[in-house]
């Protein structure tokens, strides 16, 4: 039978003192290693501070001699460069004649405020009503030259629901309304930072930046579409970091998306946006294929002159003729032939938009010339075919596709990321 003998005093002493020593230096030789440290508390990410609100030109790009407007609410009215207010809160009004007064001034009905930049601010929402649209947020005029600007400043959620229908049919299924979206989310948050300097605005009101109509167009489909992409942008990674880019739609490619710089030679060229992004599904939209559209020579010389006056050089428009086309037919550069042989040369949707974008709905078209016209025949699709298709994604949306994988098709390296909650 093994005995186990019970140790002294001395000898138990001796081992709690051995025990206590290895136990430090174990301590110490693991927080040497880092097994043991003391855990720093960590600090908290900081989170990206988004700029919500957006600047809307209402009403065109020229300054309006005069304008109607409602306040429906009590509202401050300040000098929007120092703050000042003038006077107390303003009682609502109704059908007043927003004019130029004197030499800076701005007149509203009988009341003349002293300055040229303005800004109305309703104690509730929804209250501004300017010719015959309600705006949310609040109202800035300018007086510019004779006439006013008038810019609506709102948080991009509240834009949005008065942009989905402005965009869209009705009728569109919810995902295309999603997907849309996250599309124009993310084209003013992009248009916002990368304005001009000193620019007093960040997007127009109309199809040259999108398409906003205010309270009018805020449906329950809109409203639901804003709510579940609340904060969502595209996003894509270049290697270093992920960033926006300009999410441009059209309304059919007609087939096939171009690259951004065919249309647009400064942008960066960002890899969602390199096209060649194959569509067979906008075939359904109902400017898939267009009629022939006959526009006289002198005509086509004074549009043309119209928007880029240097061309009243050449004389009257005698020849068009496409430089460059895209592979599936679009026209990236159209050769203006003048009445004196002389020529110019203008991108080819800048050309379009000069004829007027409803009139020659997209640059994929063929000219046929007689002796006192341009016949644009043969034609396909609406719209300047760079990115999303709306048509396209409609078509997707009903067979089941979901708005990230609609937004992932046509812009194609690109994720969908929540920038603020």
């Amino acid at each position: 039978m093994l005995r186990v003998r019970r140790a002294g005093p001395a000898c138990t002493l001796t081992l709690v003192l051995g025990a206590v020593t290895l136990f430090f230096v174990g301590c110490l030789s693991f927080s040497e290693h880092g097994f043991w440290k003391k855990e720093e508390a960590e600090k908290p990410i900081e989170p990206v501070a988004v700029d919500r609100l957006i600047r809307v030109r209402l009403m065109g790009r020229r300054p309006r001699p005069s304008e109607e407007l409602s306040v429906t609410a009590p509202y401050a009215l300040t000098d929007t460069q120092s703050g000042a207010q003038f006077g107390e809160k303003q009682p609502p009004v109704s059908l007043a004649t927003v004019r130029p007064a004197g030499e800076a001034g701005i007149e509203i009905g009988e009341k003349l405020i002293p300055s040229g930049d303005i800004t109305l601010t309703p104690s509730r929402d929804a209250a501004i009503v300017l010719g015959d649209r309600t705006y949310r947020g609040t109202l800035r005029i300018q007086r510019e030259a004779d006439g006013l600007v008038f810019t609506n400043h709102l948080d991009i959620e509240a834009y949005l629901k008065g942009v989905l229908r402005g965009e869209l049919p009705r009728y569109f299924h919810i995902e295309s309304f999603k997907a849309q979206c996250v599309a124009a989310r993310t084209y003013a948050l992009y248009s916002k930072r990368n304005k001009p300097a000193g620019k007093t605005f960040d997007v127009y009101d109309d199809e040259g930046s999108q398409v906003y109509k205010g309270v009018a167009m805020e449906d329950a489909t809109a409203v639901e579409a804003v709510d579940a992409t609340h904060g969502e942008v595209c996003v894509y990674d270049d290697g270093e970091k992920e960033d926006i880019f300009c999410t441009y739609y059209s309304s059919c490619c007609g087939g096939l998306s171009q690259h951004v710089n065919n249309v647009k030679p400064n942008d960066p060229p960002a890899p969602p946006l390199a096209g060649r992004v194959a569509c067979e599904d906008c075939y359904v939209a109902p400017r898939y294929r267009w009629e022939p559209v006959k526009i006289s020579k002198a005509e086509v010389t004074k549009k043309l002159v119209a928007r880029y006056p240097s061309i009243r050089k050449i004389g009257t428009v005698t020849g068009l003729r496409p430089r460059k086309r895209t592979e599936d037919g679009r026209i990236i550069s159209m050769e203006i032939v003048g009445s004196g042989g002389q020529k110019e040369v203008l991108i080819g949707e800048d050309f379009r938009l000069s004829m007027g974008g409803r009139l020659v709905k997209s640059t994929n078209f063929a000219i046929e010339t007689t002796k006192d016209a341009f016949i644009f025949k043969d034609g396909k699709g609406f719209g300047h075919g760079m990115g999303l298709c709306q048509y396209g994604m409609e078509t997707k949306a009903r067979r089941g596709m979901d708005y990230r994988r609609i937004l992932a098709t046509y812009y194609p390296g690109s994720t969908v990321k929540r920038i603020y909650e």
